[in-house]
């Protein structure tokens, strides 16, 4: 039976993984009719179609870019296997405007995640983060997506919380025949030629499933399973733990080890295959594809890292400095399903499952000083963390020819996202100026030990009809409604212990000059005489959250004449959103809810011109909000994970509200090539920013600033270079540019940051990508030079007097190189940030974090065989 209260039951959803969405229907414009003949073939009246449906390829995202009223960007599974990025987040800062901050979370336009949404075939996911609403996006592997779209201009069918844009993830679907593949990846990084760190875990560490050696001790979870707060007894307290049951319980904590020690990191691996086909049952085609991906990588980071205090003058002084030196293995997993079926010409169903884990397993040493530089510290953690996400989708599309054409398309999305983080164990270790040796710590912070667990469920219905109504030969107005569902249940539960010092032992010069916590916490230490474990979680640690969102939306498309295009919308969003924060051990004790409910209006409005068959103008004007998050309304109080400081939410925010203005031009040189440049303007009314609040120090709440702007430009080019001569004719570049300006306006709020105004935090002033590609007429052989740069941005709001702090512009240049050596067998190459650059984060003149990532080198051998 499972005990242990951080390892709670998880929903059903593995039986559920049979889900999806289809892609939306492709309709001829200007088609009124249509009529069968003798042998089958489908004629359009006015047109006629007829070609090769390439899932993924460049011409298509190409023309559904071209065609769609929104004002978007496409990246297709063919431009995405040239850059050779093997997560959703890093492919995607190739795209115009578009920024990675920590590898993991997408910035659109310089905004943020609170400004970001992302959409799983169309459906909202959940996040494994407990601080960020948006899923981290390196956990999605590229060879799972079809292609990524990114709108960047709001229309109706979208959920109402729209800042940046909105990245629109599509799986790939089900294959027309027989197709199969196998990879075999290995890797090098130069940051992890020399040893690294490790410590010793669980046999099934590879797989990146702990196997229980990081779970809490059986008898403990036991003890503490419904919620009893781990307390010795007294006469207060009569039925808390005896000493004897608290030295048993310290004991078998104790004994899952806290060595960190020197090892040899493993080269990179990976393994992954895929397997798909279709065939009749009965009359009905049926497709399905199955995939599954395992990859293990590790690193190795040398950091410095130091912080500073502001004097009177306003000038910077050292307060601390540390060496750290942290090494990580890094596993994921990711298996996937899709069924389809055609149910005739005019229905189609298909399913999608997934399950994607991310495992990070770090080893962390730091040594430095954090208050006088005399006091010289040693600073240790172990950290195990595992990120999962399952959805399951099933969706249809359906078109009613007896009905004008009325199409329907739905969809249903199960998904749970969780993040279990067992046994995170932290120590310290203070020079002894005398002897210069270093001993385990007499301060009351010198260890700790935390388990956590996060589960958020989620359950997303979504439908729109579509009636397409043909007013002459030359105009047609689409007419569309639709709703929406979304029910979020969020679990967070934390468990904090650590050692104290209840007798002499603790103090025992012998016992306290143990190399690792492993000879200070042993069993004749551990008790009424030495050490004892004492629970420590916090009455804020523990909250649950839901939310209820239910939408509905009205869209008319009206193209007059192929030139002009009219597309107006409206979308309602009534949202109810609960956050309750609980002490554990306190049945009494009222919790913490904090609730709000709105209901919100949101227009969009589009004008295309078509004013050549090669060119077009596209504006737009919507109105779209971004809520506060779950903690961010609790009174009670949490760290906030950037800062490190204890932050209180606040349930009177209000939700912030955007207005977009977008305008762009668009040329296309062919079906795969296209230049276009943009202006966009958003305007922010009651912004949400952190304050300090009065009389308290440090402590930190949220409030609504008064307004920000944010403005820019993008430049985007894709285009063969053939005309520049038959010698170039293999030769393609692809070039973008965002230069990016935004502005908040605190508005005299009672804020903690140094600056009243100041551009928004993670916003970079440019954002530029080029790349350089050949490729053979055969297709046997491509090669493509991708170079990246970001500029300057706030990676931190400077507080209480100090600068931000920023993360300077970092140059990367990367190289890919595909060969198809037999027609089953291809070979891959990858080079990865070949110049090796600098992190620097600086604060005023000031360094703050500086280290390498290191250069990476790749190879993939690929079988594909032939049906």
């Amino acid at each position: 039976m499972n005990t242990d209260p951080l390892r709670r039951p998880r929903i059903a959803l593995l039986p559920l993984l049979i889900a999806s969405v289809l892609a939306p229907p492709v309709r001829a414009q200007d088609a009124s009719a249509e009529t069968v003949d003798d042998e089958g073939a489908t004629e359009l009246s006015g047109v006629e179609v007829e070609g090769i449906y390439n899932e993924g390829g460049q011409e298509l995202y190409t023309d559904e870019r071209r065609s769609t009223a929104a004002v978007t960007e496409m990246l297709s599974a063919e431009q995405i296997a040239r850059t050779g990025d093997s997560d959703a987040a890093s492919t995607l800062k190739r795209v115009t405007g578009l920024s990675v901050v920590d590898g993991k979370y997408v910035f659109v336009r310089g905004l943020g995640d609170r400004y970001s949404s992302v959409l799983l075939n169309g459906a909202q996911i959940p996040s494994p983060d407990p601080t960020r609403r948006v899923i981290p996006l390196d956990l999605f592997p590229t060879e799972l997506l079809e292609g990524v779209v990114i709108q960047k201009s709001y229309s109706a069918e979208l959920p109402g919380e729209f800042g940046g844009g909105t990245v629109q993830l599509r799986t790939r679907g089900v294959p027309a025949g027989f197709v199969a593949k196998l990879g075999l990846g290995l890797g090098y990084d130069d940051a992890s030629s020399d040893d690294g760190l490790g410590y010793a875990g669980g046999n099934r560490d590879w797989t990146g499933f702990d196997d229980g050696a990081r779970a809490l001790p059986d008898a403990l979870a036991s003890a503490i399973a419904d919620g009893t707060i781990l307390r010795p007894a007294s006469p207060t307290n009569p039925g808390g733990f005896t000493p004897t049951q608290l030295e048993g319980f310290g004991e078998s904590l104790a004994a899952q080890g806290y060595a960190i020690e020197s090892r040899s990191l493993k080269p990179n691996a990976s393994v992954g295959g895929a397997i798909g086909n279709s065939f009749a049952l009965g009359e009905v085609p049926i497709g399905v594809l199955a995939a599954v991906r395992y990859a293990n990588t590790s690193d190795h980071v040398d950091e410095q890292r130091n912080s500073y205090a502001v004097l009177g003058d306003g000038s910077l002084v050292q307060a601390s400095g540390l060496e750290v030196a942290r090494s990580s293995e890094d596993v994921e997993l990711s298996a996937f399903l899709s069924l389809g079926a055609d149910l005739g010409d005019n229905h189609r169903l298909k399913q999608t499952a997934m399950l994607l884990r991310a495992t990070a397993d770090e080893a962390r040493i730091a040594e430095g000083y954090t208050e006088d530089p005399a006091d010289v510290s040693r600073f240790h953690s172990l950290e195990w963390i595992e990120n999962e996400l399952v959805a399951a989708q099933f969706a249809g599309e359906h078109r009613f020819p007896a009905a004008h054409d009325l199409s329907l398309n739905w969809q249903y999305t199960l998904a749970q996202a969780t993040r279990e983080s067992p046994n995170t164990r932290s120590y310290r270790y203070d020079r002894d100026n005398g002897s210069g040796e270093f001993r385990f710590s007499r301060r009351s912070d010198s260890n700790s030990t935390v388990f956590s667990d996060l589960a958020d469920d989620s359950r997303d219905l979504g439908f729109a009809f579509k009636l397409p109504l043909m007013l002459n030969d030359e105009t047609y107005l689409d007419l569309s409604a639709g709703a929406a569902l979304t029910r979020r249940e969020r679990e967070s539960e934390i468990r904090r212990f650590e050692f104290g010092a209840v007798g002499p032992l603790a103090n025992d010069p012998v016992v306290i000059a143990g190399t690792t916590p492993d000879q200070v916490f042993t069993p004749e230490t551990i008790g009424s005489t030495g050490f004892e474990l004492r629970e420590i979680t916090r009455g804020t640690d523990n909250y649950d959250a839901a939310q209820d969102l239910d939408a509905w939306f009205l869209a008319a498309d009206l193209n007059l004449r192929s030139a002009y295009r009219f597309t107006l919308g409206l979308r309602h969003e009534g949202n109810d959103q609960e956050v309750s924060t609980f002490a554990l051990g306190a049945p009494t004790t009222a919790p913490l809810v904090s609730r709000i409910s709105t209901s919100d209006l949101l227009p969009s409005a589009a004008f295309t011109w078509l004013y050549s068959d090669a060119a077009q103008w596209r504006l737009s004007y919507a109105e779209t909000l971004s809520r506060p998050d779950f903690r961010e309304l609790s009174p009670a109080p949490y760290t906030d994970p950037l800062l490190d400081l204890e932050t209180i939410g606040n349930p009177d925010l209000k939700p912030t509200a955007i207005q977009h203005l977008d305008l762009r031009w668009e040329h296309y040189f062919s079906y795969s090539e296209s230049f276009s440049a943009a202006l966009f303007f958003k305007r922010f009314d009651d912004p949400i920013e952190k304050i300090q609040v009065p009389g308290t120090g440090s402590l930190l709440s949220l409030a609504n600033a008064a307004s920000a702007n944010n403005r820019g430009i993008e430049l985007d080019w894709l285009r063969g270079l053939e005309f520049l001569g038959d010698r170039w004719s293999h030769f393609y570049t692809a070039a973008n540019y965002a230069w990016i300006d935004s502005e908040i306006d605190l508005g005299g709020v009672n804020a903690i940051q140094t600056n009243d105004q100041r551009p928004m935090q993670g916003q970079s002033p440019y954002v530029a990508n080029l790349q350089l590609g050949y490729r053979k007429p055969d297709n046997a052989l491509e090669a493509t030079l991708l170079y990246n740069v970001f500029g300057k941005r706030i990676a931190q709001v400077g507080v209480f007097g100090a600068p931000d702090i920023c993360e300077q512009d970092f140059h990367s240049l990367d190289f890919t190189l595909r060969t198809q050596f037999d027609p089953e067998w291809t070979l891959k190459l990858r080079l990865r940030n070949l110049l090796d650059p600098k992190v620097e984060f600086t604060q005023g003149d000031a360094i703050t974090r500086e280290f390498r990532r290191g250069r990476e080198l790749g190879l993939t051998l690929e079988w594909r065989p032939q049906p």
